[in-house]
């Protein structure tokens, strides 16, 4: 696999990370998305997160695309603030809170088992690994602190400023947006991407959102899995040199057996 090959595609859920990139990055970190909360707004009271449908629920006789439009129609009754808007208030407002003490909180005993609640609530998981009562256990304690579920399978808002600052700290003045499946990529100034507003929409970035980010010389990577509630950087030796990402991001560095699913592994610690 080339260079190019290797900032288009993440490693099978089932590889471990590192040794599937074949040296061509000494280290992986895994960048947990961080809940948020916005001072006077409840979740209850917006659209946001991912809507999620199960085929098992289609009503007989009915089209696919008539169905998901009409549940997303449902899901804005009553909502004062439509996902656009709330991806743009976090990015402005949001303070964000770590998974470490919502686990504490909460009563999870670690990351891996928040994961696997997050993960649950999203239908991403096989039955045999989903657990519907920690699920019901987070959305309960979430809706009484008024935080937002971190999203899945892309930059989050609240998370893009500190994305540019590693970049940044690289030295790297321009970086390369492509989309999820290495269809489109385009190099893009880091000023186009450090305003107030969403990435979605930005006139630099591909037209259906940002999946990778890379380095022009291939030594920094950042991925997002499209059923993850992480964001995954990869990096060179020198690449990541005097970035200390464990100041921008919650998460954990990657061993040589780590997967796409670190929720069946042992926990690695969080870095502190």
């Amino acid at each position: 696999m080339d260079q190019d090959e290797l900032t288009k595609f993440g490693p099978p859920d089932d590889t471990p990370i590192l040794p599937w990139y074949g040296g061509a990055f000494q280290h992986a970190f895994v960048a947990l998305h961080p809940f948020f909360s916005v001072e006077g707004l409840h979740p209850g009271a917006c659209e946001s997160g991912s809507l999620t449908l199960l085929r098992s629920e289609m009503p007989d006789g009915a089209e696919l695309l008539e169905w998901a439009d009409e549940a997303k129609a449902a899901r804005k009754l009553g909502k004062e603030i439509e996902a656009d808007a709330v991806d743009t208030i976090a990015k402005r407002f949001g303070r964000t809170i770590g998974w470490q003490a919502v686990a504490r909180a909460a009563g999870f005993s670690d990351h891996c088992e928040l994961d696997r609640a997050l993960r649950t609530n999203i239908h991403g998981l096989r039955d045999d690994l989903a657990d519907s009562a920690s699920t019901e256990r987070l959305l309960r304690y979430c809706d009484r602190e008024a935080l937002f579920l971190p999203t899945e399978g892309r930059f989050e808002p609240v998370m893009q400023g500190a994305l540019i600052q590693m970049f940044a700290r690289a030295g790297h003045r321009e970086i390369i947006a492509g989309d999820e499946f290495g269809d489109e990529e385009r190099l893009v100034d880091l000023s186009a991407l450090a305003g107030k507003k969403p990435w979605v929409g930005v006139e630099d970035v591909p037209a259906y959102g940002a999946r990778r980010l890379f380095a022009p010389d291939r030594s920094l990577l950042a991925w997002v899995h499209w059923d993850s509630f992480y964001t995954l950087i990869l990096g060179t030796e020198a690449g990541l040199a005097g970035i200390r990402l464990s100041q921008l991001f919650e998460g954990f560095w990657c061993d040589t057996a780590t997967t796409a699913y670190w929720l069946t592994e042992p926990p690695i610690p969080l870095v502190e």
